[in-house]
C-alpha cells in the first residue's frame, strides 16, 4: 500500500530522538552526547561522528569520513543499508500510524524490528569474547584484582559474581579502526529488563593493574543487541532494596559504604533511564556529584519517576567538594580518599 511520505515526515518532526533510540541501539554513545563528536558507529575511530543539536526536529547527523545525513530517514539508510521505502515504513510503523481519521492509508503492525548493524554477528562477538575470560579469582586475574585494590575495593572481590564480572587477561584496543594494543580488561555483562544479556562494558586496565590503561577511552561498550536504556550491570542479586550507581568502581564502593547490593547503571543518561525490576520496593540512588550537575540530575529525575509509581527512593550525593582539576567526585573517589596513605619509601 503506498505510504504518505509527506505525512509520516510531518509526524516524526520533533520525535526523532525517541525514534532513534527505539530503533537504532548502535547510536547509543551519540544519543547521550548529541551535538558532540564520538566513535562512528559503523567503522569505530576516536570522534568522527556526531549528531545534529536539532536532532528532535530533523534526526540528521555526520561523519567525516562516511558523509553527512541530513535527516533521521538518511541516517537509518546508511546505519541498515536499506532503501528509502523499507526505512519510511519502519518509522511509519514505530510512529503508530494506521488506517482512519488520516487518510494516510496506514496499517498497524504488531512489532517493529529494532535496527542495528549487525545482530547476530554482534551476538557471536559478544559469547566468543565472553568465553576468552575467567573468574576474578582466578590466578591469571591479578591485574583486576590489584586494580580494585588500588581504589580501596578489595572488600568486594569475593562478592563479584562470574556470572557478571569476568577478566580478560590480552583484549585488543581498536581506534580508527585499527588495533592500537593489548590490555588487560574487566568485562562485565549489561543485562535488560527482563535479565537477559545485552552487551558488554570493557573496562581496560594497564598492564601491571596499577590503573586504567593509556589509552584515549578505557572505558568502552559493545554493539549492544537491543536498546540499553531501562537496563544494568547486576552487581548482586536481586532484593526488594536495591542501590544503583552510574559506574562499576562506584556501585561497589556504594557497596562498601552501606553494605547495600548496588547495580551500575553504566551512564547518566541510562541511570535516568533505569526500569525498576519486579519485586522492587526501595532503591537508593548513589549520584556522581558533577560541575555539570548531569549525574545529581538524572538522579532526580529517576527519583521522581520511581515514587509516582509506588517505590521508595531516596539520593545520596558526596558531601566532599569537587577538586580544582576535577570534573566530579563519587563514591568511589570517596572511598579511596579513606584509604590510610601509605608511608613514602
Amino acid at each position: 500500500m503506498q505510504l504518505d511520505t509527506a505525512l509520516i515526515r510531518a509526524q516524526a518532526r520533533g520525535q526523532w530522538r525517541r525514534l532513534l533510540f527505539e530503533l537504532a541501539p548502535v547510536l547509543e554513545m551519540a544519543l547521550a552526547r548529541i551535538g558532540r563528536h564520538v566513535p562512528c558507529p559503523v567503522h569505530g575511530g576516536h570522534d568522527g561522528f556526531r549528531l545534529f543539536r536539532d536532532l528532535d526536529e530533523r534526526g540528521g547527523g555526520v561523519c567525516n569520513t562516511c558523509g553527512l545525513f541530513p535527516d533521521g530517514f538518511a541516517l537509518l539508510m546508511w546505519l541498515t543499508g536499506w532503501r528509502f521505502p523499507r526505512v519510511l515504513d519502519v518509522v511509519a510503523r514505530q510512529l503508530g500510524l494506521m488506517d482512519g481519521g488520516t487518510g494516510s492509508g496506514l496499517r498497524p503492525a504488531p512489532s517493529t524490528p529494532t535496527v542495528t548493524t549487525a545482530p547476530r554477528a554482534s551476538r557471536g562477538r559478544l559469547l566468543a569474547l565472553w568465553n576468552e575470560t575467567c573468574d576474578p579469582l582466578d590466578p591469571l586475574a591479578w591485574p583486576l584484582r590489584r586494580y580494585l585494590e588500588e581504589r580501596g575495593l578489595e572488600a568486594r572481590l569475593g562478592g563479584l559474581d562470574p556470572r557478571v564480572v569476568r577478566f580478560h587477561p590480552h583484549l585488543a584496543y581498536y581506534e580508527s579502526g585499527r588495533c592500537r594494543g593489548y590490555f588487560p580488561a574487566m568485562l562485565a555483562r549489561v543485562s535488560g529488563i527482563n535479565g537477559r544479556g545485552l552487551t558488554l562494558h570493557r573496562t581496560y586496565l594497564a598492564p601491571d593493574g596499577g590503573g586504567k590503561a593509556p589509552v584515549r577511552h578505557p572505558r568502552k561498550l559493545m554493539t549492544p543487541l537491543a536498546p540499553l536504556a531501562g537496563g544494568a550491570i547486576r552487581l548482586a542479586p536481586l532484593r526488594t532494596e536495591l542501590g544503583l550507581a552510574e559506574g562499576i568502581e562506584t556501585a561497589l564502593a556504594a557497596q562498601c559504604v552501606s553494605g547495600q547490593p548496588v547495580w551500575a547503571a553504566v551512564s547518566a543518561t541510562l541511570l535516568e533511564r533505569f526500569e525498576p525490576p519486579d519485586g522492587l520496593r526501595r532503591l537508593t540512588i548513589w549520584a556522581d556529584r558533577d560541575r555539570s550537575r548531569a549525574g545529581e540530575l538524572a538522579a532526580l529525575a529517576l527519583r521522581d519517576r520511581l515514587e509516582a509509581v509506588g517505590i521508595a527512593t531516596a539520593v545520596r550525593l558526596p558531601e566532599s567538594a569537587i577538586a580544582r582539576n576535577r570534573k566530579s567526585v563519587d563514591w568511589a573517589d570517596i572511598v579511596q580518599s579513606l584509604r590510610p596513605q601509605q608511608p613514602a619509601v
